[in-house]
């Protein structure tokens, strides 16, 4: 049966009044049909990028139901309106932005009835790290950054290794992305950082970080007290790194150039002819295979190092102290900028009991358990005093050591700092009858 549009059955009915009019008759069995009426469900929708809607619409007053669908005007749609089955299933597009498209259903019984519905499709949330690969050395620092798009809310989560935030075994990570690298290498030394989108948490981004060890480079002697004009041998071993290699320089806050002395390039230093105020230089070594890796040494210079003893002695003119007195040693070192002073040392020259290992000074050799022990006492970085031996009070006989009316002893004192790593010492030798 043929449908008429509503407009069409207005304009009939006028014709068939006015023939009846002229005909002066009334016309007798005319049938009028509904107009044909088009609905769609739902009449709006909003989807993300890819999603899907399923559309039904309704065809009234009409033998023949089926519709075709369109999207903006194009059968059954695009890849850039969105593609709609012959079904009603609509498949959203990618969007830069958010965008609104038209799906209709037209009656396939009369093509210029139609329904349509809007639909609102939104672009996918992304998150983007600024990197997807790096490497930092334990302790060291990483900055990333996310971008998100598609979205107001810009917010992520971070995680190491599905951790929000992190842990000290695989490196911390704060929210604004400032990775911190664990203290020690972990076990894989690769970790994962994550930005997850707070606005869609299926949507992430990550970045595999490799961890190394942070090298050290040490230099020896850490310290060094070096005479004018005098040289100072220097190394570098450095962890870390297989590169070995070292670049040495020198400086000093009173001085520069060559008056704070020299150093080549196998970290062998020489003091600067004239003593340089403060005295203080700083030896440096820079690693050839990463410059940041760095280590120091200072260098005290000085004009000599020596000590001396007071009172002093010398082996055919010795220092005479009486069985059971004392005697107050003092130490004067020169050249020692640092005041670290001197330590002291008492040993036997002679004793009676020569088959065994003398045993005339406290703490040296095997001590035969009598009084005729010598000892230091009150030790400071600059004095030492001497105690002499009470004597053989066993055979009330006032000897040093049984039959010998003369011990024999060292007296040392050799300075903590030290020229080119050599100490400076000072020998006083004692007698007590």
């Amino acid at each position: 049966m043929y449908s008429l549009s509503p407009s069409r059955v207005v304009i009939i009915a006028v014709l068939l009044a006015m023939m009846v009019a002229c005909s002066g008759s009334t016309p007798k069995n005319v049938i009028l049909q509904p107009a044909i009426s088009t609905t769609i469900s739902p009449t709006s929708a909003t989807l993300p990028a890819g999603g899907v809607q399923s559309f039904s619409a309704t065809v009234q007053n009409a033998a023949d139901t089926n519709v075709t669908w369109y999207v903006n005007q194009v059968n059954g749609g695009s890849s850039a309106t969105g593609i709609i089955s012959s079904t009603g299933v609509y498949t959203a597009p990618s969007v830069p932005s958010q965008t609104v498209f038209t799906v209709t259903a037209v009656a396939a019984a009369d093509t210029s009835i139609s329904a349509s519905a809007s639909v609102t499709v939104t672009p996918v949330v992304s998150v983007t790290l600024n990197t997807h690969s790096a490497a930092v050395e334990t302790n060291k620092i990483l900055q990333f950054s996310a971008t998100v798009v598609n979205t107001t809310n810009t917010a992520v989560t971070w995680q190491v290794n599905g951790v929000t935030g992190g842990n000290s075994t695989v490196g911390t990570i704060d929210t604004n992305g400032r990775y911190t690298a664990p203290s020690s290498v972990p076990v894989p030394p690769t970790v994962t950082v994550t930005a997850i989108s707070v606005a869609d948490p299926t949507k992430s981004d990550s970045a595999s970080v490799t961890i190394s060890i942070t090298p050290v480079l040490t230099v020896n002697p850490l310290q060094a007290n070096v005479v004018v004009s005098n040289q100072q041998q220097f190394t570098a071993s450095i962890s870390g790194l297989s590169n070995q290699a070292a670049n040495w320089s020198v400086s000093g806050t009173g001085c520069s150039g060559a008056l704070c002395g020299t150093i080549d390039s196998n970290g062998l230093y020489r003091a600067p002819s004239s003593v340089p105020a403060p005295p203080t230089v700083t030896v440096t070594a820079t690693s050839q295979a990463d410059n940041t890796v760095t280590g120091t040494a200072t260098v005290t210079i000085i004009a000599n190092l020596g000590v001396s003893i007071s009172p002093s002695g010398t082996q055919s003119s010795p220092v005479h102290v009486a069985l059971s007195g004392t005697q107050t040693f003092n130490a004067q070192v020169v050249g020692d900028i640092s005041n670290s002073g001197v330590t002291w040392d008492l040993v036997c020259i002679s004793d009676r009991e020569v088959t065994l290992p003398l045993d005339c000074a406290y703490g040296k050799g095997s001590s035969d358990g009598e009084t005729d022990i010598s000892q230091l006492f009150n030790p400071t970085p600059t004095s030492i005093l001497f105690q002499a031996a009470v004597g053989d009070v066993i055979n009330n006989v006032a000897y040093c050591d049984e039959t010998t009316t003369t011990c024999v002893l060292t007296l040392t004192a050799t300075t903590v700092a030290t020229e080119n790593g050599v100490p400076a010492t000072a020998v006083v030798y004692i007698s007590v009858p």
